[in-house]
């Protein structure tokens, strides 16, 4: 199967994907290939965000290169820890996303309506590629079906600036650090075997019941993220769809108005017609009186002149 046509698919309206993935799938099933057939006819319709996203790597591949390598450059700040080159970077990182979805809204702005969902949704997929090369790659494909979501990359400050991970534990001044070293190599040199080798077992005994805490509350917390994870997928995947019967009841509307305007024409022109034909029989009535009138008088003549 060629990729080609399955590319073109996907750079369609959203309301025409259905159909012509249909069709092609057809045609492939009809040619013998029977796998590409069922592979082409188990493709996802692309969310409206999704689209958008599809729509940018055809209309703008310039603009969507400059934010995946842009991407490179703020990956590289972030790991480096460098918080200066991040507060210089975060600026045009949000630049780059918001101008590429204005260019999304101005490239359907022949009335199809871009919700303020799936801008945001847009610009979360757009800044995802921007941080996450996996993300970047499929967005690159212009095959997208949903839109993308990233989170884990780091921590901000107040005004949205990535700032480097730092341990939980802060590191106590160096003269503190000095003198508790200090003062545990005095007391370790009147320490007893034994008294060492219990303390000992009792931190140990500490750390295994702290980890074992820490350990069971992850797992509460990884639990309560999966069901809160997949509420929020539940939802969007139901938001996504409201949003697509609301483009498929448009399109249903302008082209029932369009029969109804038509409908109602055709209503005028036969209204006008009945019009026409009952000032006809109306004409055709009298005349046909007239003759009769004229016959009844002839027969009378005749039967007249017979006596």
């Amino acid at each position: 199967m060629e990729l080609d046509p399955v590319l073109e698919l996907y750079g369609l309206p959203p309301e025409e994907f259905t159909a012509a993935r249909n069709e092609l799938a057809r045609v492939l099933q009809v040619a013998g290939d029977v796998r590409s057939s069922a592979s082409v006819k188990a493709l996802r319709k692309p969310t409206i965000a999704a689209w958008l996203a599809n729509r940018l790597v055809r209309i703008a591949p310039d603009m969507i290169a400059e934010l995946t390598e842009f991407g490179s450059d703020l990956r590289d700040a972030h790991q480096s820890g460098d918080r200066v080159t991040l507060q210089r970077l975060t600026p045009r990182r949000h630049e780059i996303v918001d101008r590429l979805v204005e260019v999304a809204k101005a490239d359907v702005a022949d009335g199809r309506v871009v919700t303020a969902t799936t801008a945001e949704r847009l610009a979360a997929t757009l800044d995802a590629a921007l941080v996450d090369p996996g993300a970047a790659q499929l967005l690159r494909t212009g095959r997208l079906t949903t839109g993308l979501r990233h989170v884990g990359f780091g921590v901000v400050d107040e005004a949205g600036v990535p700032l480097p991970v730092v341990g939980a534990v802060p590191k106590r001044p160096l003269a503190q650090a000095a003198r508790s070293a200090a003062t545990a190599r005095k007391a370790a040199v009147t320490r007893k075997p034994t008294a060492d080798r219990t303390r000992k077992s009792a931190a140990e005994e500490l750390r295994r019941r702290q980890r074992a805490e820490v350990q069971e509350r992850l797992q509460h917390i990884e639990a309560d993220y999966e069901v809160a994870e997949k509420e929020r997928l539940d939802a969007e995947s139901e938001l996504d769809a409201n949003e697509h019967h609301i483009a498929d009841m448009r399109t249903a509307i302008e082209r029932l108005s369009d029969e109804l305007e038509r409908a109602r024409r055709e209503l005028r022109q036969a209204q006008s017609r009945t019009r026409q034909l009952e000032r006809a029989l109306t004409r055709a009535g009298r005349n046909a009186a007239a003759a009769r009138r004229r016959l009844d008088a002839q027969q009378q003549r005749l039967e007249a002149l017979s006596d």
